[in-house]
């Protein structure tokens, strides 16, 4: 049981980032995966109930490793009960985490460290950043409230770099502003893109394989 949740969960995950929520049917979910439409239906009662199992998911990982009655129903269940509330206090959760350093002026605290903690926050949540980023039209609280989450990330690792120039740990740059906007890309690119919605997806490639790319170009970037 637990494969065919990972299946469904991988499957659908990518048609809702690629494709978008609206125009997947659960067929085309089904097909992805080579199951029947009934097969899926054992499992979930609609594909808005797909959608919150992935959300859920994302933010609680192994979630559904416990036993769980089936088809998972939104309303009967109440498994799904409060979902937006607990992605954005998950999301709050790693925000606060991150800002921890700014508060001590990144006293014992690498920029390889603030680096690796960035692309963290990115990478450990890119499904269902996604998923929200290319669906607003179905998820309009969420994706209001992640464009505002968005802005206060880009804020902190704006703060980091600044507090890094200060202490001579980041060459001088002319623009702090680019330069962040810049590191951003480049840690969203690795965290979450390249698997899941490039133009050329490296599904293949693993998280950690990911993370020592994008760190070694930014360290070799940006650097003192």
């Amino acid at each position: 049981m637990k494969n065919r949740l990972d299946l469904i969960y991988e499957a659908a995950s990518r048609l809702f980032i690629n494709k978008g929520f609206a125009r997947t049917q659960v067929r085309d979910i089904a097909r992805e995966i080579g199951l029947s439409t009934g097969m899926i239906y054992q499992y979930f009662s609609g594909k808005k109930d797909i959608l919150s199992f992935i959300l859920k998911e994302a933010v609680n990982p192994g979630f559904f490793d416990h036993e769980r009655q089936f088809p998972v129903t939104s309303g009967a269940s109440g498994v799904f009960d409060h979902l937006e509330e607990e992605i954005k206090a998950t999301f709050e959760k790693n925000q606060q985490d991150f800002d921890a350093h700014l508060k001590d002026q990144v006293t014992d605290y690498s920029l390889e460290e603030m680096l690796s903690d960035a692309f963290d926050v990115i990478a450990n949540y890119a499904v269902s950043c996604l998923i929200i980023e290319h669906n607003e039209a179905d998820l309009p609280e969420l994706a209001h409230y992640y464009r505002d989450y968005r802005k206060r990330f880009f804020a902190q690792v704006q703060q980091y770099v600044d507090l890094y120039i200060e202490k001579n740990e980041f060459r001088k740059v002319e623009n702090t502003f680019y330069t962040t906007r810049a590191i951003v890309e480049s840690l969203a690119w690795w965290g979450m893109h390249v698997r899941y919605d490039a133009f050329e997806t490296e599904t293949d490639i693993s998280p950690e394989k990911a993370k020592e790319v994008c760190l070694d170009l930014l360290l070799h970037a940006y650097q003192a």
